[in-house]
């Protein structure tokens, strides 16, 4: 009985080198081509982690990564893939759930103005603040499903104070490093996941689920894992070693 594992890909999997400075081009191995230029690499040990993944388990990829930036990672994942933060479910041929995405059409498509307002008030602020940033809704074909913000010059520090707080019930602010998403609650890793396990247990109810993520928001779907885990050095790390240190 093979395992399903359930794997985040950027800061899990592979990283820039900008989060790797003291790794030279003989360490790494190329494991996405960015089109701002900013490629992602793996190091020799995530090489041989993601290898054995690949080997031995039903491997699938959760991430916030879109269908076209998924197309730019180099490894070669055979099964389903959840993409767009699980906007999107890709089936083994590389094409969009017809089930899934019909649930999240439904849902997104009267937020299309609402994300335009969004984007637009973070850009009026960051004007107002002085701050250079770039921002844009994350697109499955012709369907927005979320909006990030990025600093173009910083460190991501000050998103916080220009990205617009959503005055929705049930939207989700995530903020990690130089990455600020506004999710909407139709848009989740978790349900996304949930609806796959449920499908992929349909035969076999007792196959082991495993999941790994490296952000404080993966652990909505890693929760649903019978195990899991996260890097050495990741926001999840970090979280659970300040929970133990008060207890």
């Amino acid at each position: 009985m093979q395992p399903i594992a359930l794997v985040d890909l950027d800061d899990t999997l592979f990283q820039t080198k900008r989060k790797a400075p003291h790794l030279t081009e003989d360490d790494l191995v190329l494991a996405s081509v960015a089109n701002n230029g900013s490629h992602s690499y793996m190091t020799k040990t995530q090489v041989a982690f993601a290898e054995w993944l690949l080997a031995t388990t039903e491997a699938i990829p959760v991430t916030a990564r879109s269908s076209e930036a998924l197309s730019r990672v180099t490894l070669q994942f055979k099964s389903y893939a959840i993409v767009s933060n699980g906007a999107v479910i890709l089936g083994p041929d590389g094409k969009p759930d017809a089930e899934w995405q019909d649930i999240v059409a439904a849902n997104l498509r009267p937020l299309e103005n609402y994300f335009g307002d969004l984007l637009a008030a973070g850009s009026a602020k960051a004007a107002e603040l002085g701050v250079s940033i770039r921002s844009w809704s994350v697109m499955e074909g012709n369907l927005a499903t979320y909006v990030v913000f990025k600093e173009n010059d910083g460190d991501g520090s000050r998103l916080q104070e220009i990205a617009p707080i959503v005055e929705k019930e049930g939207w989700v602010r995530h903020h990690n490093g130089n990455n600020l998403a506004l999710i909407p609650p139709v848009i989740s890793k978790r349900l996304a996941t949930e609806f796959l396990i449920k499908r992929l247990r349909a035969e076999e109810p007792h196959r082991p689920v495993m999941g790994y993520g490296d952000s404080v928001s993966d652990f909505s779907y890693l929760s649903l894992c019978d195990w899991w885990g996260a890097p050495g050095k990741s926001q999840m790390t970090d979280l659970v070693t300040a929970a133990a240190r008060q207890h």
